[in-house]
């Protein structure tokens, strides 16, 4: 008797045993399950409310560096447009809150060469950041950024038009007009260059200009899009020969 005693004992302290392991496990398998539902929960407000983002801005260098072109965050998108800059070993893009990579997060390597690049950043909190920086890794140096807000719109020029006049011995005549997002060349003629380009400046510096377009040597009328362009930024229109680093013409905007 005392030998079956013994036994159930044994018995029922194993099933008791194993039945609070079972519990255990459940338990934590639940625990993990509740922790991965609030995540999910977690990231698909953020991108709900990443979905109702969309800011803009324009580069600008710092330093000696020369970077230009225009950052704008959309649809859970950053997007560099019409984008320029010095060349560095290793260039990355952050969202920065101020300007300051520390109080941000890296989005990925950028491309030197290419004008239009496309970044998805669904995962990232974009309420928190309100600056776009290009930083060097390497270098431990930011190289440019681009403030970034939701009123890009109600500052940028509208109605600006200037006459052009030659830039040294060069002959450029005609007008530029920037109306909404399209620069229009009117009654326009240049002296000939081997690669002529239309330019944004600030005060008819390209080093801080933007790019817009090759342009036609025999074409009296011409339009560029201006799209995603924060005209604000510039008051000068620039023709210039990048094969000979020289300004042809240039026309200062008014309202």
């Amino acid at each position: 008797m005392k030998t079956k005693t013994l036994l159930v004992s044994v018995a029922l302290g194993t099933t008791l045993v194993l039945g609070a392991c079972g519990n255990s496990d459940s338990s934590s398998s639940n625990d993990k399950m509740d922790t991965k539902t609030e995540m999910s929960s977690k990231q698909d407000k953020m991108m709900k409310a990443n979905e109702k983002v969309m800011l803009q801005g324009s580069f600008a260098g710092v330093g000696q560096h020369k970077v230009s072109g225009m950052a704008t965050i959309k649809d859970n998108k950053l997007v560099l447009s019409n984008f320029v800059t010095d060349e560095g070993p290793d260039l990355h893009v952050y969202l920065v809150k101020g300007d300051d990579v520390k109080n941000g997060v890296e989005v990925s390597a950028i491309d030197l060469k290419d004008k239009t690049q496309t970044f998805d950043v669904s995962d990232k909190d974009l309420t928190k950041y309100d600056n776009v920086v290009i930083y060097c890794e390497k270098a431990h140096e930011t190289f440019g950024q681009a403030p970034v807000s939701e009123d890009m719109g109600d500052t940028a020029m509208t109605m600006m038009t200037g006459a052009f006049a030659g830039v040294g011995t060069h002959n450029v005549s005609g007008m530029a007009t920037i109306d909404g997002s399209t620069l229009k060349l009117t009654n326009f003629k240049t002296d000939e260059g081997p690669d002529l380009h239309v330019y944004l400046t600030k005060d008819g510096d390209i080093s801080t200009g933007m790019e817009i377009d090759a342009i036609d040597l025999k074409a009296a009328e011409q339009s560029f899009d201006l799209k995603d362009t924060d005209t604000s930024a510039y008051n000068t229109v620039v023709i210039y020969c990048k094969k000979a680093h020289e300004a042809f013409g240039q026309a200062m905007l008014k309202g």
